[in-house]
This record gives C-alpha cells, structure tokens and sequence, in this order.
C-alpha cells in the first residue's frame, strides 16, 4: 500500500502547471483524394512465421521519413529471461516488413542499467517534437509485473540505432509498480503526456508528464494519478476539442466493461471514470481519433476471452459507439494488445498480437470502415 500511496504523488523535478494546449488531429475539411472513395483493406505480417515461440505487445509509430516502425516483445513466453524487445521497418515505397531487428535484451538492458534485470515487456515508441524517437519500455529486477519499473532509450536515426537506457525514478520508496501500454499526447508547451498504469497493491492509470532536453535527453517528468479508479489499468487517450481529453480503460474489475474518464484541463486532472456500455475481457485496446473527427476504437467484444477483435466508431467524443468491422475471431485462438495508426495518407493501420505467436498488420481506409460499419449495423437490425 505504502508503495501505491507514492506511486500516486511523487514527481521529480516537474512542471506545477496543467497544460495550456494539447495538440488534436487536423480535421480533413474536402476528404481525400478520389482514390479513397474506393473501400481498400490488406493485411501482412511483421513477425515471419516461427521467428519466436511468443510475439506480443505491438507499437508502431510513423517516421519523418515516411516509413513505419513497429516494437514488439517476443521469446519463449512472456516474462521468460530470453524475451527480447525487436523493432521491424515498413518502409513507405514498400508493402512487406523489414526482417526483426533486435533492439534490446535482458542482458543488454542489465548491462545499460547497471542492476539486475530479471526480465523485460512491454514497450512504446513515440517521436517528439525535435526529430528524436522515444521508446519506454518496462523492466523487471525482482517478482512479476507489479515489481516493474520504466526505462527511456532515445534514437536520432529512425530506430536504426538507440542510446543506452535510463531508469525512471518514479517512486522514492521501492520505485516498481509502474508500466506502459498506448500512445502519449502532446502537450503545446512540449511535454509529452505519456499514458502508463500501476500494479502493485492497487491497480490504477496514470499520465506520466515529460519534458524532453536536448537531443532524446529528460529534462523533468512529473507522474500524475487517478487512484481512486482501482482495478482501471492501460490507459488509452485521445485528445478531442477546447481543452478535453478523452481516457479509455481496460476492466481489471468483476464488472468487465471499458471504461471512459475525460479531462476539461488538457489531460491533467480527471472526472470519475464511468462504464461506456462496451464490454471488456480484462483485454488491452485502443482508441485513436481520425482526421475527419471521429474516434475509432479497436477491442475485444466480448465479456471473457480474446478470441475476436472489433472495431467500433464514435461521432460524439466516445459517448456512444458504432460496431464496426470484425477484424477476426476464432474460438480457441487469442487476437489481443491492439494498436492503431493514421497515417499521412488517411490510410489507418492496425497492429496486433495474433494466436501469441505473430505480430499481425492490417491497413484500411474510411471508405472500407463506414462500408463494414454499415453492414455491421444492417445486421444487428
């Protein structure tokens, strides 16, 4: 308890003040090009067949260059000694993935940290606003998950290299609890509002504020709590209008439904999160806002189990929802740890960890999600 009671207030070197700002999608006023009017869907793999025994926990980010990364971890199971953090490239001319490139083990983590690392999961990639690449991801020195701490690689070449890790000092006691999962948003003074979560005692989200330095450095961070939301984890958030953030939670809870919470203050305080009337299985999603205004929502649909994933849209800032396509479902099989993208051709991709084995992409635009949406709802009429 004690360390969930710091967890929740700590803050080292930080800012005292909300942000003023926080960067939104640029709505798309004429549509796009008359090519997008025809519905278009593909699909690929990240993870060539057998590269390892699991695959799990994808993150793609887009790159000045155009190209697309993707992160994952993988190794003989999850939490193993030998799971490593592996990056692979879609460059922008090409429609197949760049062979996995290891980015980060065990040992080279123990090493860069200069402590004992007993393994290492799940990790974000995210550019800033200088050209630098970020990737936090979560480290483990003793026990499971909610033994976890953040570390912070920075690269200035598009992921093709990284430097050595830092250690995040989030809580002065024990500093272990906390872990990453989605997206951050972009505050308009520069820091970045990364959405994490904590595991040990009480399960709660965050919002873990960094103020970038010269060149991938950390100039201060400050972590932010809501931890009166217990067993609310993986925070999804989606920066909307005149100063509102939008929070989607997974359901740790008996009550297994996705939760909403919003921000009138650019993500710094928060309202009581509330049920959103979707069912959740205890199952990571993600929530992004398009260029036309809409939020696109992808989830398991389902109250136990991952053996389907869904997409859903809201025109009213995730009030209410849309069903969407059906992207799959097998029984028996697990499709999990979604993660979507627009890209700057309105294109939307969608990463995921498919039966724990591959790393599965699939890439859509408008005219094929409002055409499944359409049909989806036809059929539940």
């Amino acid at each position: 308890m004690l360390t969930a009671f710091f967890a929740a207030r700590h803050a080292s070197h930080e800012e005292i003040v909300a942000p003023a700002g926080i960067a939104t999608t640029r709505r798309s006023p004429t549509g796009f090009t008359p090519g997008d009017a025809v519905p278009f869907f593909s699909h690929s793999w990240i993870t060539p067949r057998g590269h390892t025994p699991v695959a799990h926990c994808s993150v793609i980010s887009a790159l000045p260059s155009g190209d697309l990364l993707a992160v994952w971890y993988g190794g003989s199971r999850e939490g193993a000694a030998d799971v490593a953090l592996f990056t692979s490239r879609l460059p922008s001319a090409s429609n197949s993935w760049t062979m996995p490139v290891k980015a980060l083990d065990r040992a080279a983590a123990q090493d860069e940290l200069d402590r004992r690392i007993k393994k290492i999961g799940n990790a974000v990639i995210f550019p800033d606003r200088t050209g630098s690449l970020w990737m936090v991801y979560v480290s483990v020195t003793v026990g499971g998950w909610s033994g976890a701490a953040l570390n912070i690689k920075t690269s200035q070449d598009e992921g093709r290299t990284w430097s050595h890790s830092r250690r995040l000092t989030l809580n002065p006691l024990l500093n272990f609890g906390s872990l990453v999962r989605n997206r951050p948003i972009y505050a308009n003074d520069g820091r970045i509002g990364l959405p994490v979560y904590h595991e040990t005692a009480l399960k709660f989200p965050q919002v873990l504020w960094l103020t970038p330095g010269p060149t991938g450095s950390v100039r201060e961070y400050r972590m932010r709590s809501l931890p009166s939301e217990t067993g609310l984890i993986q925070p999804a958030l989606v920066p909307l209008d005149h100063d509102r953030v939008l929070m989607m939670l997974r359901d740790r809870s008996d009550g297994r439904r996705l939760h909403t919470a919003y921000s009138n203050d650019n993500g710094w305080t928060w309202s009581e999160a509330a049920p959103s009337g979707l069912p959740n299985s205890d199952s990571a999603i993600d929530a992004l806002r398009l260029r036309d205004g809409r939020i696109l929502l992808v989830y398991n649909d389902a109250s136990s189990g991952r053996e389907n994933l869904r997409l859903a849209v809201s025109d009213n800032n995730g009030r209410s929802w849309q069903p969407g396509a059906i992207i799959e479902a097998e029984v028996h099989e697990e499709f999990s740890y979604p993660y979507l993208l627009e890209d700057s051709r309105g294109r939307i991709h969608l990463t995921y960890t498919w039966h724990r084995q591959r790393i599965k992409h699939v890439e859509f635009n408008l005219a094929w999600l409002d055409r499944r949406a359409v049909a989806e709802t036809a059929s539940l009429q």
